[in-house]
């Protein structure tokens, strides 16, 4: 398996956010599981930046992944799982920058031009 960096996974999710139509269910999995991998291989060594990206990225891939599963398809059950685990690395992440010493409006402010 290959690493991904989180600027990487930063520049994917630039480019999601821009798209008119839903990315493929396929394409959403491939991302969600390389924001996972990522986090679980790498959390303790993320820099507070990286961290504020991928709590934004978590929150982007936890709001997706709810609004998917209100539809009635072979997919719920899945995209239900990602809400979740989504929801919980991104809490686990402002718990983190919190301790830190970052407040809950420093986050915003520094996740307010990440998708410009």
């Amino acid at each position: 398996m290959e690493k991904i960096a989180v600027a990487d996974l930063y520049v994917q999710m630039r480019e999601y956010v821009k798209m008119e139509e839903d990315l493929e269910f396929p394409l959403f999995l491939a991302y969600y599981q390389d924001v996972m991998n990522c986090l679980q291989a790498d959390y303790q060594q993320l820099t507070s930046d990286e961290l504020v990206k991928m709590e934004a990225i978590c929150g982007i891939l936890g709001g997706n992944a709810k609004m998917r599963s209100l539809k009635k398809d072979a997919n719920r059950k899945k995209f239900l799982k990602m809400r979740d685990k989504s929801e919980f690395w991104q809490e686990a992440i402002k718990a983190r920058l919190k301790k830190e010493g970052c407040s809950e409006t420093e986050l915003k402010e520094k996740e307010k031009g990440l998708w410009d």
